[in-house]
């Protein structure tokens, strides 16, 4: 099998075309394509994930947010809002994913 690719620029002004013959032989050419569509099923796995929310009434400290880093856990995401109608309370809500095993 002969592959002559073409490298021809797309703009206003015009180049010269240049023609590399490239000679494939037919299980060299399967073992390509072979390995091309293996990597475009590995680009499309998609991972689960698992989540863990933790509901505080005050801000937590690094050490147990680096707790739950060390089981694994990443910090996704962290709201504050107000505990009751006075609005002097706040409850916080800490949010962790990690990959499904």
């Amino acid at each position: 099998m002969l592959v002559r690719p073409n490298l021809r620029v797309q703009s206003g002004i015009s180049s010269p075309r240049i023609n590399l013959p490239i000679k494939i032989s037919a299980p060299q050419f399967s073992l390509l394509l072979g390995g091309a569509l293996l990597l475009a099923g590995c680009a499309t796995h998609a991972t689960a994930w698992e989540y863990r929310t933790r509901t505080t009434a005050s801000p937590s400290g690094k050490s147990v947010l680096d707790g739950y880093g060390k089981s694994g856990w990443e910090l996704v995401g962290c709201t504050c809002r107000p505990k009751d109608h006075t609005g002097t309370n706040f409850v916080y809500q800490y949010v962790f994913k990690r990959p499904k095993h």
